[in-house]
């Protein structure tokens, strides 16, 4: 039975990188709005259709919001101390929603200021204790947030640490993955510059805003950016142009110019190689891994896949053992689209039996993560295509019977999960149920599968 190579096995590692971006510009804007728009007194100024001018106190257009707002904060304070560790993110972010009321719509940062502090409390304790990046990107966006109420305050000088905290914070995870954690890093940086022009030290602040601009810029002009930085201070900013050449490159894949790429990952696995051998810290392992295993899978998709694959299993090694020595199951993803890149050069080499194992390792490491959040539709989604992979690779070995649990179930997972995959997914996996069915003699089931995957087809929506 012949294993699609355009199907589920196509999809890299790249899949969950992609983050979209926010305007370097926002502390400007967010100072500018409380300036214009508004009149004297903190309303909200509006224009009707054949009318002049007029105003709206913002306290009534705002104020049901708000009302709202602290009496989630009131309820979720109660529920924290009968379960802090499940409460801790939720409050927190509601803190921030009622600080930016305060602050963004009534034009009232002071009475804001206590409600984001909080937030940075309660976030900071959360980082301490889980590291998952995610907590970590939410720290320092209340960090940032703090800086710019005090700078509204006129107090730029007690903003200024949590800010420069916040920057610290993105940094080194822009240098593991430029492309999810760069908008994070360029409002920081945003933010930093206008409390550094608050400051009268112009020279730090357009610093500042140049970087952040860079990050806005195009790829090609980023990594031209971060070299220059790289070459005057090579020991602090080489991960930063590593990462620069990893998004670069990542671009030119995705606009078919994959011969170009090859050289700026190559460079990027070499910078990686230096900084994870002069510095212990994890980040710059986890760093080398995925330059590694985006290198290998580059090398497949030239037809090289003989060359790509020492390149993944280095990058699987380095991962395995970070994985081994975190209990969060979230930390097993990485690994699996790696292992889900090694099994893709494996079938490319036709080496079907060989990739086997790393396919129910894969699976093994979805399923957990998707049974420690059952809510989260995302990890449903990753366990689907696993499965998927692992019932084509059994089909190709003419192992239906084995294939058809794993096939039935990633049906049934993309069934959950059509919004999130989209139909041509699971028209997809009902044609490979159909395939195992009819090699295990059962053709009127076989017929169901494959006449509901056409019918998926026919009503699949005109991407034109």
């Amino acid at each position: 039975m012949p294993l699609r190579m355009d199907g589920q096995l196509g999809r890299g590692t790249e899949a969950c990188s992609a983050a979209p971006d926010r305007s370097v510009t926002t502390y400007m804007r967010r100072m500018e709005r409380a300036q214009a728009g508004r009149s004297g007194n903190g309303e909200v100024m509006v224009r009707r259709e054949g009318r002049r001018w007029g105003a709206i106190p913002a306290k009534v257009r705002w104020g049901g919001q708000l009302r709202a707002a602290r009496k989630t904060v009131a309820k979720e304070r109660g529920w924290l101390k009968d379960d802090p560790q499940g409460w801790s993110s939720a409050l927190s972010s509601s803190l921030t929603t009622l600080g930016d009321l305060l602050a963004e719509k009534l034009d009232r940062p002071a009475e804001a200021l206590p409600f984001i502090q909080e937030a940075v409390t309660l976030r900071r304790d959360r980082a301490e204790t889980d590291e998952h990046p995610h907590c970590r990107i939410e720290l320092a966006q209340s960090l940032s947030t703090l800086g710019e109420l005090q700078a509204q305050l006129g107090r730029p000088a007690e903003g200024l640490p949590a800010v420069e905290e916040a920057v610290d914070i993105c940094r080194p995870l822009t240098e593991t993955d430029l492309a999810r954690y760069r908008s994070d890093l360029a409002e920081c940086l945003g933010t930093l510059a206008g409390l550094l022009t608050a400051l009268d030290r112009p020279a730090a602040a357009q610093a500042a805003r140049d970087e952040a601009l860079a990050l806005e810029g195009e790829p090609e002009g980023l990594v031209a950016f971060y070299r220059g930085l790289a070459e005057a201070d090579p020991d602090r900013r080489r991960p930063t142009l590593a990462a620069a050449l990893d998004y670069y490159a990542s671009w030119l894949k995705r606009h078919d110019r994959r011969t170009e790429a090859l050289p700026l990952l190559e460079e990027a696995v070499a910078l990686r190689r230096g900084s994870a051998e002069a510095d212990a810290d994890p980040l710059r392992r986890i760093a080398l891994a995925r330059s590694l295993c985006l290198l290998g899978e580059l090398l497949g998709l030239l037809d090289r896949p003989a060359d790509g694959l020492p390149y993944i299993e280095e990058g699987i090694a380095l991962r395995r053992d970070l994985t081994a020595a975190d209990a969060d199951p979230r930390r097993g993803i990485a690994l699996a689209l790696f292992l889900r890149a090694l099994v893709r050069l494996l079938v490319q080499l036709d080496r079907p039996a060989e990739a086997l194992p790393f396919a129910r390792e894969s699976v093994g490491l979805w399923r957990r993560v998707a049974e420690s959040d059952a809510a989260d539709r995302r990890f449903r989604g990753g366990l689907a295509l696993s499965l998927h992979i692992l019932g084509e690779l059994l089909a190709k070995l003419d192992r239906p019977a084995e294939a058809l649990p794993f096939v039935q179930e990633a049906v049934d997972l993309h069934r959950a999960c059509t919004v999130l995959l989209g139909r041509h997914a699971l028209a997809d996996a009902l044609c490979l149920l159909a395939e195992v069915l009819a090699a295990l003699d059962r053709p009127a089931e076989a017929q169901a599968a494959r006449d509901e995957a056409t019918a998926l087809g026919e009503t699949e929506p005109d991407a034109s």
